[in-house]
């Protein structure tokens, strides 16, 4: 019998998850987490369980501490190196601005131009050597770093995605002159075109790399202290693992890593229970993630933004965040109009009904003033922690009721609906804006807090399905349970479709296939584990943004009119309509490859016993309700239940609003009816 445990560090809460696969027994833990010191929730939410450290047979991990580097800029001291001529590359960006009829920004480079280096080179876009790389200019450089202080170094040359020699000898070099320094390279992180996005995520590698790998060295050491003998797994934004020690060397990779395990779940129990179009909708503590899985696969990107100014051009699951969570601060702007995050109270002090010190209302404290919580119900695990419905009445009477007059009811009602429609808004970036129709798609909820309002986002956008999974709390470490170990390869191609051979192509794919079967082998993984799928990345000749056309495990035969046939095909399914005519370009190749891991069986439980049903008022958009109140562990497969109803679990809190319903589904999941 094996035993994983799945854990995903939140801003607020820390989950854990533990399997056990012989009897298939799910046990939760849910933490407070820990600011600055995030290994120290880990090891108390897996304290809780009683098992030997030395029992355990896999760690997967999400974690945050890569994002939180870059959006709070506590990375390390990061100096840029590139081609003579380019080192202001991270300041021009694109010229873009963070509103669209704003004059002004607020964007602040993780390398200022004080520690952006040039030297001596140059390679055309064709790959050719215009100038060769001067020793001379690679020695001043380093003098320079070692003067300056830098403790990591982002390497980026002109067109080295073509050619990488110059690049190579220069990181080599660095490396052997400056001894203790971190160095990334960006044929390493993103070989890809796009000089700008190549050397904003090379950058941000190298900012977060050091702290990324003291974080995850820290837990692994500590887990080893305490008798744990194998390699810490960590969630990658593209929604697979890799081992703890590729995760530092590779932090750019984990920038998504909590979000991402969450919407792989997702996407399990949306096709367990037939649902093959959903919307992952996760509410935590401090943020609102939405994510689109269509035909039940997360979508896909090859560039997000991490924030304004900072893309990051590696694959990853196309998740939009926004700061709404039950964390989120409300107040009043001096315009006199409620505002609702971005800012988020946190773990510590956190909303003031945690009683921990907070004193400035937040969605969670509107929620408990409605009755939506109950003061006296256990939230997570955490010893000691109690809720205080007074500290929340007065925190929204002092700083929202009284500025707009309203009363303490009603300010609640509106700080929700507030942050309601700020979620609906960024339901409907994923799929309005992209084409897809949010009525056609269920909503998955899940998060601490997505459970209490997702019913009320598919009334706002239109859906009349929603799904809650069983553990919906701590979604995003069952996620880190069923994720597959993964790898991404990509190759630059940047050639016309009809310049290209089935040789170069499958030249390309077979290396890359090679390259990953030998990583994942290096992980202990043999060979008939393995999966390999090819991406090419494709687009019309001029047309700024390229689409990914699947090319299956094939690496032969791809002649220059099947890759033409298939990119119309794909390109006809995403935009339905007529195919401009024109050069087809082939942009790059990728690579996936892939093992999977052993599926974790969704079975429902119950417990023979639970506290005796009751009932509360409740306030929605309609006015108070009574509302009969629930424990999740004494629903039954078949169940069917109708709102207004309240359904309490330790991990979260499931509100069904008026004329919903809602059936138990054999995995205990509630699929819940909403009537738009």
């Amino acid at each position: 019998m094996e035993i994983v445990a799945g854990i995903d560090v939140g801003g607020t809460f820390t989950d854990v998850l533990l399997h056990h696969t012989g009897t298939g027994e799910l046990r939760l833990a849910k933490v407070f987490s820990t600011p600055g010191r995030q290994a120290d929730g880990l090891l108390t939410g897996l304290a809780q369980f009683d098992v030997p450290f030395a029992d355990l047979d896999a760690v997967v991990h999400g974690t945050t501490v890569a994002t939180n580097a870059v959006l709070e800029r506590k990375g390390s001291r990061t100096a840029l190196v590139t081609t003579r001529g380019f080192r202001d590359v991270l300041e021009l960006r694109r010229r873009d601005r963070p509103t669209t009829y704003g004059l002004t920004g607020t964007y602040r480079p993780l390398v200022p131009r004080s520690l952006s280096f040039e030297v001596d080179e140059r390679i055309d876009a064709r790959g050719d050597v215009l100038t060769p790389l001067s020793s001379d200019s690679v020695a001043q450089v380093a003098a320079a770093l070692r003067e300056s202080g830098a403790e990591s170094v982002a390497v980026c040359l002109l067109n080295s995605y073509v050619n990488d020699d110059h690049e190579r000898t220069l990181a080599h070099e660095l490396r052997r002159l400056l001894p203790g320094v971190e160095v990334t390279a960006s044929y390493q992180v993103c070989p890809e075109p796009g000089e700008f996005e190549r050397a904003t995520t090379t950058a941000v590698n190298a900012f977060v790399r050091a702290p990324m790998s003291r974080y995850l060295d820290a837990v692994q050491d500590q887990l080893a202290e305490q008798g744990f003998a194998r390699d810490v797994q960590v969630m990658q934004s593209n929604g697979g693992l890799i081992p703890a020690r590729r995760g530092g060397e590779l932090a750019v990779r984990t920038l998504l890593s909590g979000p991402a395990a969450g919407t792989v779940a997702a996407a399990a129990f949306g096709e367990a229970a037939g649902l093959q179009d959903v919307i992952s909708c996760d509410m935590g503590g401090t943020s609102f993630d939405v994510a689109l899985i269509p035909d039940g696969q997360p979508a896909v990107t090859a560039e997000t933004t991490i924030d304004y100014g900072v893309p990051i051009k590696t694959p990853m699951i196309d998740i939009t965040t926004i700061g709404a969570g039950g964390g989120s601060i409300a107040s009043v702007d001096r315009a006199g109009i409620l505002q609702v995050g971005p800012e988020s109270a946190g773990s510590d002090p956190g909303p003031a009904c945690y009683g921990r010190g907070g004193n400035r209302p937040t969605v969670t404290d509107a929620n408990i003033v409605l009755g939506r919580i109950a003061a006296e119900q256990q939230l997570g695990t955490q010893d000691g922690f109690s809720l205080d419905r007074e500290a929340a009445i007065e925190a929204i009477r002092t700083h929202v009721a009284e500025p707009l007059g309203l009363d303490v009811t009603a300010a609640a009602l509106a700080i929700v609906r507030f942050a309601n429609e700020k979620m609906a808004n960024a339901i409907r970036m994923v799929s309005v804006d992209k084409g897809h129709d949010p009525r056609e798609f269920a909503l998955v909820g899940f998060g601490g807090a997505g459970p209490m309002h997702v019913a009320e986002l598919a009334s706002a956008v239109g859906a009349t399905t929603v799904l809650v999974p069983p553990h919906p709390g701590a979604l995003s470490a069952y996620g880190c349970l069923i994720a597959d170990v993964k790898y991404d390869y990509v190759t630059a191609v940047g050639s016309d479709v009809d310049e290209t051979t089935p040789g170069d192509v499958e030249r390309v794919l077979s290396d890359q296939a090679e390259l990953g079967r030998k990583t994942l082998e290096a992980d202990g993984y043999g060979d008939q584990d393995i999966a390999v799928e090819h991406i090419a990345e494709m687009s019309f000749s001029k047309q700024l943004y390229s689409i990914r056309v699947p090319l299956g495990a094939e690496r032969d035969g791809w002649t220059p009119a099947r890759l033409a046939e298939e990119f119309q095909r794909e390109y006809g399914a995403i935009y339905h309509g007529r195919n401009p005519s024109g050069t087809i370009r082939l942009i790059s190749l990728r690579t996936v490859v892939t093992v999977k891991r052993e599926p974790v069986e969704q079975l429902a439980t119950a417990t023979a016993e639970h506290p005796p049903n009751g009932e509360r008022t409740v306030v929605f958009a309609d006015g108070p309700h009574t509302a009969p109140v629930l424990r999740r562990e004494a629903l039954t497969p078949g169940q069917t239940l109708h709102g207004p109803l309240i359904v309490e679990q330790r991990d979260t809190t499931i509100v069904l609003p008026p004329a919903t319903s809602a059936t138990v589904h054999e995995n205990g999941s509630l699929i819940v009816k909403v009537t738009s």
